[in-house]
């Protein structure tokens, strides 16, 4: 309550201030008639979730005469004001919460006056706290007078007008109008709405003295979406906090129902697929504080809308039958924030998701045909318009069976070839199995997207209906598309149904230039097929062809299946580097996009990792074959399977668990069964598991894998390999070397680019055996320079102390290859502990025992006595394990001690 002065007003000459006893009293009665908790801030609930970032909008918004927070009921407004006000230390905060009977401009000045005579730092003798009658006649001179009193305090205050869109009154808006206008200096004015006020509000945004935050700024986040759920006591998983938060569109009040519903609910996840604006509390909220505001024509013509979602405003107009659907779409955006436009144009537009949910169920209760009337209507608008994803969505809620079949025969292959799997799935779905089985076209279609889904059974079963629908009467394209299934299917069939040539012959692609998707996918079925049958080159020449048409029609999905194949054709060719940068891509098409893990990115991550794994990073490809083996068991194919355990076991095997390492490769060779795999595959599977069991001393498991790998391979140089490895472990070098020379001289072919690392590498170790020391420098140079194009560093960590100790000694003569030796030497896996055992005197001389430094200039060097030096390297070599300078030198490089070059 205002504080009234001693002084007798009779004697101000100010006549607005200054009342007549009759008239003073009637001031002083309305002044005294303002209740406390309307000019009181609201108290915050402490289980309130606090907007920080909103906060510190707000704190920076001082600069604009005004600020506006505008958005539709129950977005927080009230609350994230009173808790800015709480914390504000800007200035004194004065507060009004209008209500309707604000109207009376009387009312409402006489609640603003005494809210900022209530705040603190207005002084005693301020006339903000004089009595005054408000009078029509006299408003321009009262609001002069009021912001004269209001420039002459000596701080700030900040004025806050909660539920701006109660006031409706002509005179009272004016009032409020004008003191915008003429805002004293000190003044900042707040104003929280459900809609925009008629206060000139363009003109005051044209000269940047307006700041506003609207609803996309006031809905929750994900993160205060789960804060809120967690302070309501509720224990919910981050899929379920997520899908709440999508259903609500960040809503708070729509939150704190969900949330309130959801304490009483045992099953929350069928509480949350249910969750929609039609539920009963949320349904008398829409109702009572939102949709009873507005005109029954703009209910209704939000209601007829609600089908479509987003909705542009030509659709809006073809829908409701209304020219300004456009401008009225926008007047809804601006003034109620109930739709938010979702294009920098403002011609396509999307309703408040539990809003939308709400007259989409109050539009069925009107009649089901109305609905699938206006769904039918907007299935033509967006085919029309090419968009082939709202045109399925409506197709299928317009319960018209030719409809949608019409659409599929028309999308369904594009939708393939861009990766939007999940509405096509859905289209096929509603439109039935049987359907689906009796037209051809569909049931190829149904195929192609099992098979991306990983579901093999499925698409057996699609293929089959297909084959029992085909004629000899099938149009062109419908042959080709049959073909193209067929190869792309191959693997999931039992056994493939025709070869490489087959398909060079069946589909004659120069008919096909009409039909871009069909002929993109011709392209890729044909590069696979021939990929299969051991065709890399012609393969190449179809994947590129295939690509290029992807990259000219948007085929994104295409585009990273491509890119999986050319990777493969890249890893087999030994372009290491061109691997990876085709593997990814695919894998960031995939997350860019959002699509679903398939075999696709999973052979892109199995390349990537059996890369980590060639590089000497086993915890990086540890890790990503340990993500992918964790997706669906339906998308990994037996040999993909086999690949990630083969490179998980191995870099288990290399980080220091090597029984784990060597139980897990046997085990995955195990689970391969009979499943057929390719060379390349079973190579790569072979050679690490057998060497892994001949380290340890196991003869019996390496021979076991052996001969597992004869059975399903020709004569190459891996069997070689193996073999000269054996004999080479039992001590007998010459006949290791002699069994090593077919693929030395490549007269015997090797199925894997780095096998020629492991080769050069063994003859190095068996030179050195030999005491031909030339021979051994060559070998090792030659393995260098096969090694580097590869970047294949983890050869070298399991070559033996042989191959590493001539490293050490050859540092510096290697030419273009000596940055890879100095990597190859530095690879493996470093002893951590013996940093902490030597002093770092010790490592000061440790480095410098490379060098041809004598210890006497060693101890020059360092200022110290040569016993000094003496009695430091002594430690050192205690420490090693060594007992000569040139071991000590090794032992450091094995162990990661010494990491740069030898002087």
């Amino acid at each position: 309550m205002l504080k009234t002065p001693a002084h007798d007003h009779n004697d101000d000459p100010r006549r607005l201030w200054t009342v007549s006893a009759n008239t003073s009293d009637r001031g002083l009665s309305a002044m005294s008639l303002v209740p406390q908790a309307k000019i009181t801030i609201p108290q915050v609930p402490s289980k309130m979730v606090v907007r920080t970032t909103l906060r510190a909008d707000l704190d920076t918004a001082g600069c604009a005469d005004v600020t506006l927070v505008c958005a539709p009921a129950g977005y927080g407004k009230t609350m994230l004001l009173a808790d800015w006000a709480d914390t504000s230390t800007g200035s004194d905060t004065a507060w009004v919460s209008l209500d309707r009977d604000d109207n009376d401009p009387q009312r409402l000045w006489t609640s603003v006056t005494a809210a900022l005579a209530a705040c603190p730092s207005v002084p005693p003798d301020s006339r903000l706290h004089i009595p005054r009658t408000w009078q029509p006649s006299t408003q321009p001179e009262f609001l002069a007078e009021l912001t004269d009193a209001l420039t002459q305090l000596p701080h700030p205050v900040t004025l806050i007008l909660d539920d701006v869109h109660e006031l409706h009154d002509p005179i009272a808006l004016h009032g409020l109008h004008t003191l915008l206008r003429n805002r004293p200096t000190g003044l900042q004015l707040i104003l929280s709405s459900r809609f925009d006020p008629p206060l000139s509000l363009p003109r005051l945004r044209l000269t940047g003295r307006l700041h506003e935050l609207r609803a996309d700024r006031l809905r929750f986040s994900p993160t205060e979406t789960a804060t809120l759920l967690e302070r309501s006591g509720l224990n919910l998983t981050p899929a379920q906090v997520d899908t709440l938060h999508q259903r609500t569109g960040g809503w708070a009040a729509g939150l704190r129902l969900a949330a309130l519903a959801l304490t009483r609910t045992t099953n929350p996840d069928t509480f949350l697929n249910q969750f929609s604006g039609n539920d009963n509390s949320v349904a008398d909220y829409l109702t009572g504080e939102i949709l009873s505001a507005l005109p029954e024509d703009t209910r209704e013509f939000l209601r007829v809308i609600s089908v479509s979602d987003p909705v542009p405003a030509r659709l809006a107009a073809m829908l409701t039958g209304r020219e300004d659907a456009g401008s009225l779409l926008d007047h809804l955006a601006h003034h109620t924030s109930l739709l938010t436009p979702t294009t920098p144009t403002r011609d396509t537009y999307r309703i408040q998701e539990l809003l939308r949910t709400y007259l989409t169920a109050d539009l069925h209760r009107q009649g089901p045909t109305r609905a699938t009337d206006l769904h039918t209507t907007a299935t033509r608008w967006w085919a029309d318009h090419n968009q082939p994803i709202n045109a399925l969505e409506h197709a299928t809620r317009s319960h018209n069976p030719a409809l949608l079949t019409e659409l599929l025969h028309r999308y369904a292959l594009p939708l393939i070839l861009t990766g939007d799997h999940r509405p096509l799935r859905r289209a096929l779905s509603n439109l039935g199995a049987h359907t689906t089985a009796t037209d051809p076209h569909l049931a190829l279609i149904s195929a192609l997207a099992h098979l991306e889904a990983g579901d093999l059974p499925a698409t057996r079963a699609d293929l089959r209906h297909a084959r029992k629908h085909r004629t000899d009467h099938d149009t062109p394209e419908l042959a080709a598309l049959h073909t193209a299934v067929e190869q792309l299917a191959a693997p999931a069939q039992e056994p493939p149904p025709t070869t490489a040539t087959d398909i060079s012959e069946a589909t004659d692609l120069d008919t096909l230039s009409a039909e871009p998707p069909l002929e993109a996918l011709a392209h890729l079925a044909r590069g696979t097929a021939l990929l299969q049958h051991d065709n890399p080159a012609e393969a190449r020449t179809e994947l590129d062809a295939a690509l290029d048409l992807a990259h000219r029609h948007g085929f994104d999905y295409l585009t990273m299946q491509c890119h999986v194949l050319l990777a493969v054709i890249a890893r087999t060719s030994g372009e290491v580097r061109t691997m990876l940068v085709r593997s990814n891509e695919a894998i960031s098409a995939t997350s860019r996009h959002g699509w679903r893990p398939s075999t696709w990115s999973a052979t892109a991550t199995t390349l990537t990792a059996h890369a980590a794994l060639l590089r000497a990073d086993p915890p990086r490809a540890q890790r990503l074959a340990a993500e992918t083996l964790a997706h669906d068991p339906g998308l990994l194919t037996p040999p993909l399977r086999l690949a990630l355990h083969t490179i998980h076991g191995a870099a288990t095997y290399d980080q220091g668990h090597r029984a784990n390492g060597l139980t897990e490769l046997q085990q995955a060779r195990t689970e391969l069964g009979k499943h057929p795999i390719n060379a390349e595959h079973a190579a790569t599977a072979a050679i690490l598991e057998f060497h892994a069991a001949l380290q340890l001393g196991h003869t019996t498991a390496a021979r076991t894998v052996y001969n597992w790998f004869t059975e399903r391979t020709h004569h190459n140089a891996e069997q070689l390999l193996m073999r000269a490895w054996t004999e080479s472990a039992a001590g007998r070098h010459d006949h290791a070397r002699a069994i090593l020379r077919p693929a030395l001289d490549a007269t015997t072919p090797a199925l894997l680019p780095h096998t020629h690392i492991d080769t050069w590498l063994l003859e190095t170790t068996l030179a050195v055996t030999a005491d031909e020391r030339p021979t051994a420098r060559r070998a090792l140079r030659t393995a260098l320079a096969l090694a580097e194009p590869l970047d294949a560093l983890r050869p070298f960590t399991h070559a033996g102390p042989k191959v590493r100790e001539l490293l050490v000694h050859q540092l510096g003569s290697f030419g273009p290859t000596e940055t890879f030796a100095q990597q190859a030497l530095n690879a493996g896996t470093h002893n951590e502990n013996a940093h902490t055992t030597l002093s770092e005197r010790e490592l000061t001389v440790l480095e410098l025992l490379p060098s041809m430094l004598s210890l006497d200039e060693i101890a020059t060097d360092l200022t110290v006595s040569v016993n000094t030096v003496k009695s430091h390297v002594r430690s050192i070599y205690t420490k090693l394990g060594v007992s000569s300078r040139r071991t000590a030198v090794l032992s450091a490089h094995e162990t990661g001690l010494l990491t740069s070059r030898p002087g």
